[in-house]
């Protein structure tokens, strides 16, 4: 339970003389009027539904989720948590205390309560445990009911650097020399929802921009947290094109182009021109599985331009996220010579591993004759084993003699991701071993992590 402030009104699920424990959490709108904010807030702290509409927030930030997810049906409601990017079911509610809390969100955020169908975003600010907070709501009608989606961010992004979210030292020089490089192009990805926007943050922020003059050209409604010591430009429909954009930038004389789209004709040619004959960089970026992937995708989108872009290309980076194993519990053990030879690891490389300490479930938490025995749950992870996320990276580099089997091989991209690896390129496995050695994470974790989605 979260310690919060006493309200003498009960919730609708209360007995009479009860009182409900409330979060000691301030809510304030954003997109709304500050003194209409107010109002709304005042009278939603009177609605039954208000002590348990904070705590299903609270609970989630205590356990570190950064989703919510609430789905509405005819029989209840479902309540899951998204902690380290593993899905948590929480106990159900009934619809009379689900549509109470939902009552209580859409109102002190300015949506329409009785809308159950048509989509509708809402945004708010709090504060928890010395934490600032952004918590954005979605809600919109599916064939079963409705689905409400809670997520969440810290204010003030924690992750700094690259090594932060878990690049090994190699890669980071390594992308670090592509990104501050002349005169060609580097891809950034990451499969959806693995991360991609926070490792385009940290790419750009973690570049050297002190020497040279990096512009971000891209659509209004593609607008997303300002990069430090990126000067950002936008266009917007129906007013302006990225084309005239683009040719407004390029008289400015940037040193870096940072298009988080690439696909025009026009601009991938004035890139093209500007990389070629005035010695530019350039940045962009896409959602691919891979990084062979990622480059394939770059040059589909430019059929036109498929040579010109080959021949400038300096490599691409793409991502898995996982979960770190909780340092206070984490269990190391002996690998057998077996499982060292499926790892493709020497013998004598590796003394031990490590597993996560997983807790049986309650039912299962008794002696030899049934009796129920206490079992110390780690307190750091609460028994989850994991504590965190980090990222696998694969980097692939792209040379001459690479550049020439991305154009022998466009539609083989089995048979391109095998020339990489004959000549050096380590993929995610061969990285999720090596994070295992290192006692980051474990085997069923990069397992689990690198299963193909169904």
């Amino acid at each position: 339970m979260i310690f919060g402030r006493k309200k003498p009104k009960p919730a609708a699920n209360a007995s009479k003389g009860d009182e409900v424990e409330i979060p000691n959490l301030e809510i304030k709108a954003m997109g709304v009027g500050k003194d209409e904010a107010v109002g709304l807030l005042i009278a939603c702290k009177q609605l039954p539904g208000y002590p348990l509409a904070l705590t299903l927030v609270a609970n989630a930030l205590k356990s570190r989720a950064d989703r919510i997810l609430m789905d509405f049906t005819a029989q209840g409601v479902v309540v899951r948590n998204r902690v380290d990017g593993v899905w948590e079911t929480s106990p159900a509610l009934d619809r009379a205390n689900g549509d109470a809390a939902l009552l209580v969100w859409k109102k002190v955020l300015g949506l329409n309560p009785t809308e159950r169908k048509a989509r509708q975003d809402g945004k708010f600010a709090t504060s928890f445990r010395d934490t600032d907070w952004i918590i954005s709501l979605m809600s919109t009608g599916v064939p079963n009911g409705e689905r409400v989606l809670f997520t969440i961010d810290r204010k003030k992004p924690v992750l700094k650097t690259l090594a932060d979210l878990g690049m090994r030292d190699a890669i980071e020089q390594s992308f670090k020399g592509m990104m501050n490089g002349h005169k060609g192009l580097v891809v950034v990805s990451a499969p959806a929802t693995q991360g991609l926007p926070t490792t385009w943050r940290l790419a750009l922020e973690n570049a050297d921009k002190f020497v040279r003059d990096w512009v971000l050209i891209d659509n209004i409604k593609n607008q997303e947290a300002d990069i430090i010591n990126v000067t950002e430009y936008f266009y917007e429909d129906g007013v302006d094109t990225i084309e005239a954009l683009f040719e407004k930038v390029r008289l400015k004389q940037p040193d870096v182009f940072v298009l988080p789209i690439l696909n025009n004709a026009d601009v991938t040619e004035a890139l093209l021109n500007q990389i070629n004959k005035e010695d530019k960089h350039a940045v962009t970026r896409v959602v691919a599985p891979d990084a062979i992937e990622a480059i394939l995708q770059v040059l589909r989108a430019n059929p036109k331009h498929i040579k010109g872009l080959v021949a400038v290309m300096q490599g691409a980076l793409n991502q898995r996220l996982l979960r770190r194993l909780c340092e206070s519990c984490k269990q190391p053990y002996q690998p057998t010579p077996q499982l060292l030879q499926k790892l493709n690891i020497p013998a004598g490389r590796v003394t031990k591993l490590y597993k996560p300490t997983i807790p049986p479930p309650p039912d299962q938490r008794v002696d030899a004759k049934g009796n129920p025995i206490e079992i110390e749950i780690c307190k750091k992870c609460n028994g989850r084993g994991y504590f965190g996320r980090m990222a696998l990276f694969e980097l692939l580099n792209i040379d001459a003699e690479m550049r020439q089997a991305i154009l022998k091989m466009m539609d083989k991209p089995d048979e391109l991701r095998k020339y990489a690896k004959q000549r050096g390129h380590l993929g995610f496995f061969e990285e999720g071993i090596l994070a295992c050695a290192l006692g980051l994470t474990s085997l069923e974790e990069v397992q689990r992590a690198l299963q193909p989605k169904a």
